[in-house]
């Protein structure tokens, strides 16, 4: 049995919600947003770490294996699309006639209760955009609900609830997760093939976008980047409201006077052709400028103040994982990115370039057979950039390797790339490696990062 249906006051009606994989960072803070309305909460997660404790603290069990056991006595029962149909605990739940809502579509239910919610979408930059327009709102004192995919200073982690109108959600698109959402405002950052272990190919993720933008509410409102051009078929196909950021002078939201000062961008706002502030970011990178501009449109749009705007940009100092510096070796700069994809790959080393007194290093750990199969020769391009290329084992996250890829395959289009599959003989290799003015990137959504903290003095 699964809820499928758009009653929106039907998931308030349940009292003990058990979730499936519950140390995800969405499943966390839903988690812990139902429980801090007193609903009882309890959960099964094979993992463990500070997220798991955060949860055991606040009072709801965690069970550390998968158990048919686990649901029992629960009145809804969340899972992720990366919970498999076999799974005891949704073996057990269909056996009983427990109602089962996946994790997206109880997401929907509660952002559907805010007036003012903002589902931030697209390929690359979710995470960031999402916490530029609520560190915007924290500085206007306007008390948003947030939940983002990463540890955000501002908010002291990686979602909260506040008690305005304002809520501000990440909106992804894979298994057309999205689809489930139905915000006043929804911003589209870019689209790019990606996915395609789900999507057949680039005009399916285009209709994917499109049938997202039919959820909006009667009052919505689509932000959307004017420069993609695979973009312009979304905005074609919405027939109501749109506003445009981009770098174009036909773009609603706009950048003039641009100034990159090692790696940091400085430039004005203008919004329908009147200047709104100057901003300075705090985030590396010229793709920065583009995100910075997509949260500038929504405030632009719901009246915010340009004082709350550029305090709100101009404080943000970066998400966990996303150029994140973690320490130093020997004068060279350790850092942390969540890149995995070519199109972020590309940014991310360019802003390191334009940083970087040394060389750039960067240690690539592929995220799924599938995307390295279909874009192995984007990836080649993109870490081309760096100085030198050390690649590690495919992280396989939900799939099996079913397409027989090889990360020797992608090593041998990278010129000077070496593969090391030990993460203790890459820490040591770059401790031998790396002077001062060097940048080190440990780059990719797996457990990659593990390496800083085996090079970092």
């Amino acid at each position: 049995m699964s809820i499928i249906s758009h009653d929106f006051e039907q998931y308030k009606t349940f009292c003990h919600i058990h979730f499936v994989g519950i140390g995800g960072v969405s499943m966390s803070s839903l988690a812990m947003i139902l429980k801090s309305q007193g609903k009882k909460v309890t959960g099964s997660d094979s993992g463990s770490g500070p997220t798991i404790q955060k949860l055991t603290d606040a009072g709801i069990t965690v069970f550390s294996n998968h158990s048919a056991k686990n649901p029992v006595g629960c009145d809804l029962l969340v899972y992720t699309a990366a919970i498999s149909d076999n799974n005891p605990e949704l073996v057990y739940a269909r056996e009983n006639n427990i109602p089962m809502m996946e994790r997206a579509v109880l997401l929907g239910h509660m952002m559907a209760e805010f007036k003012k919610s903002i589902a931030v979408s697209g390929t690359h930059g979710k995470t960031t955009v999402t916490s530029m327009i609520s560190s915007i709102l924290k500085a206007a004192e306007a008390d948003p609900t947030v939940m983002v995919g990463a540890h955000l200073k501002t908010i002291g982690g990686n979602y909260c609830l506040g008690k305005s109108d304002f809520a501000v959600y990440e909106a992804c698109e894979y298994v057309n997760s999205f689809h489930h959402f139905y915000p006043q405002c929804g911003v589209i950052l870019n689209i790019d093939e990606d996915h395609l272990d789900f999507f057949k190919d680039l005009s399916a993720i285009q209709d994917s976008f499109c049938r997202f933008t039919e959820n909006f509410s009667k009052d919505g409102l689509l932000i959307i980047n004017g420069d993609d051009e695979n973009c312009k078929m979304v905005e074609d196909y919405y027939k109501g409201t749109t506003l445009t950021f981009g770098l174009s002078k036909k773009d609603d939201c706009r950048a003039e006077a641009i100034e990159i000062k090692s790696g940091y961008a400085q430039f004005e706002v203008y919004f329908k052709g009147k200047p709104v502030t100057t901003l300075t970011l705090k985030v590396p990178g010229r793709h920065n400028i583009l995100n910075a501009l997509a949260a500038a449109a929504v405030a632009c749009y719901y009246e915010i103040a340009p004082e709350a705007i550029k305090a709100g940009i101009e404080s943000f100092t970066g998400a966990d994982r996303r150029f994140e510096q973690k320490g130093t070796f020997n004068g060279a700069i350790i850092l942390d990115d969540y890149a995995h994809h070519p199109t972020e790959i590309t940014a991310t080393l360019q802003s390191a370039k334009e940083a970087a007194d040394g060389k750039v290093y960067v240690v690539f750990q592929p995220h799924t057979f599938t995307r390295t199969f279909y874009l192995m020769d984007e990836f080649a391009a993109a870490l081309s950039i760096a100085d030198q290329t050390i690649l590690t084992d495919i992280y396989a996250a939900r799939e099996i390797n079913k397409l027989g890829v090889n990360i020797l395959s992608l090593r041998d289009k990278i010129e000077g790339a070496i593969y090391i599959s030990n993460f203790r003989e890459i820490a040591e290799y770059l401790k031998e490696t790396l002077q001062p003015g060097d940048i080190a990137i440990m780059m990719g959504a797996g457990n990659v990062n593990q390496i800083c903290g085996m090079i970092v003095e």
